[in-house]
């Protein structure tokens, strides 16, 4: 049990992780300069289903988990589950708290430049926190960790994908779209070594291990 009441320790770091990349989304969001790739992707599901875009966010993760859990054999922690459990409701509770509009390119530019920023570094936070990385943010992992390409390639390679194809299905992007597909993996990647975290060797600790931890006799 010692795994898990030191990553009880962790929930500080997991917690504060999540918070601040979901206000960077709702940010970004706000200024109107364009989603993130897989928020265009979301978009364009939503203009073909109907279905509400937290709740597309919430169920597209759930498939990208189980496509990576097949695929790379990325491990459920309790920062997975949690990614797919509280990111979607902060937006959504940042959109009905959140007074103000952006009206105007001066307000809208450090509104997106901040929500980048806020998006990028929880990103980073809460995947070093070890607990298990999001649905999403575990396939780009995965892939880094088999591959041994660099996150900062594989992240733009995937998100360029699911751009492609929220574009095709009507999906909204605009210039912020192609900031984010551009520098958001080199922003990743250069909180992940102010952290210290390498992805490509780090422990990702699952729920199960919880369960296969023996007392000592």
């Amino acid at each position: 049990m010692n795994d898990f009441r030191n990553d009880i320790k962790r929930l500080p770091r997991l917690l504060l992780g999540l918070v601040a990349l979901a206000t960077g989304i709702f940010f970004v969001r706000l200024s109107y300069l364009g989603l993130p790739p897989w928020g265009v992707f979301h978009d364009g599901l939503y203009l073909v289903s109907g279905i509400g875009f937290g709740y597309l966010t919430q169920l597209v993760g759930l498939v990208v988990l189980v496509l990576s859990m097949v695929l790379f054999r990325t491990k459920i922690g309790i920062g997975t589950v949690m990614n797919v459990a509280i990111v979607g409701p902060i937006i959504e509770l940042w959109e009905a708290l959140w007074p103000f509009a952006t009206d105007t390119l001066l307000e809208q530019i450090p509104v997106f430049l901040l929500g980048m920023l806020l998006m990028t570094f929880g990103r980073s936070l809460y995947i070093s926190s070890e607990l298990g990385q999001g649905p999403r943010d575990g396939l780009f992992v995965g892939i880094a960790r088999t591959t041994r390409f660099e996150v900062k390639h594989i992240k733009p390679a995937i998100e360029l994908t699911v751009l492609i194809i929220g574009f095709i299905l009507g999906g909204r992007f605009y210039v912020g779209t192609v900031l984010i597909v551009l520098f958001s993996g080199y922003l990743v990647q250069w909180f992940f070594n102010r952290l210290g975290f390498d992805p490509k060797q780090a422990r990702q600790h699952s729920i199960r291990s919880y369960f296969q931890q023996k007392e000592p006799s």
